[in-house]
């Protein structure tokens, strides 16, 4: 998967996440590039190279820092508490990829069905289209990107904390970016539903505590291998 790049956005407040989050992408998807933003330098299993990342900056200028360094045309965006429970699957990666690369009007394709109150529009027999009149058009959530519009979006919109998801929606639809999202449905979660193409827990952590009553199974594999006590963050 030469032309793709993994992207990581964290904090060293999560430092308690960092060795599940990078030594699960190593075992399960070990890809070539990955580039990770961090306000303190880290070193992983599996990470190619880590930007730092200062506090006082916005978060759309420090995508647009990564982004700008990023060599591939195509890139996933994810974050340190979606911690991957099984093996990434790079095959239908590739035929995601080759859909961007043959549309010139798609961006960007989530990779989790979490589309539930989304109007469906069917776009093949294994995607649709995202309702553009949602709030969450945009979505931090695992995201296959065309690196060149994420650019675009963060260089418009100049969103200045994670949080806005509303606003970088506004912004993807005056510029008139078209997102697709996976049809195929594994467990349901809260508001999603698992994802057997990039198996992940979305997320790992709400409001500061483990999202126990959602991953209570595969957190307490986590916990036991990396010898996590689930206290000292707590539970919810």
């Amino acid at each position: 998967m030469e032309n793709l790049t993994l992207i990581t956005y964290t904090h060293n407040k999560a430092s308690d996440i960092h060795e599940p989050y990078f030594n699960r992408v190593e075992k399960y998807f070990n890809i070539d590039k990955h580039i990770v933003l961090c306000n303190v330098n880290l070193s992983y299993p599996g990470l190619k190279m880590s930007i730092y990342n200062d506090d006082n900056d916005k978060y759309y200028e420090q995508m647009i820092d990564a982004l700008k360094m990023v060599d591939t045309d195509y890139i996933i965006y994810s974050q340190e508490d979606y911690i991957l429970f099984d093996y990434v699957n790079k095959f239908k990666i590739k035929n995601l990829i080759n859909v961007l690369e043959n549309d010139n009007e798609i961006s960007f394709i989530r990779l989790i069905n979490s589309g539930i109150n989304f109007k469906k529009v069917d776009y093949n027999d294994e995607l649709f289209y995202l309702d553009k009149n949602n709030d969450y058009y945009f979505s931090t959530q695992i995201t296959l990107w065309k690196t060149k519009d994420l650019i675009e979006m963060f260089e418009t919109s100049k969103v200045e904390t994670i949080w806005d998801e509303p606003l970088n929606s506004k912004f993807l639809m005056e510029l008139g970016k078209v997102g697709l999202c996976v049809k195929e449905k594994g467990d349901k979660v809260g508001g999603h539903y698992n994802s057997s193409i990039y198996p992940y827990i979305a997320t790992a952590i709400v409001k500061g505590k483990w999202n126990y009553s959602e991953y209570k199974k595969d957190l307490d594999l986590i916990f036991n291998e990396f010898n996590i006590d689930k206290e000292k963050r707590g539970i919810r």
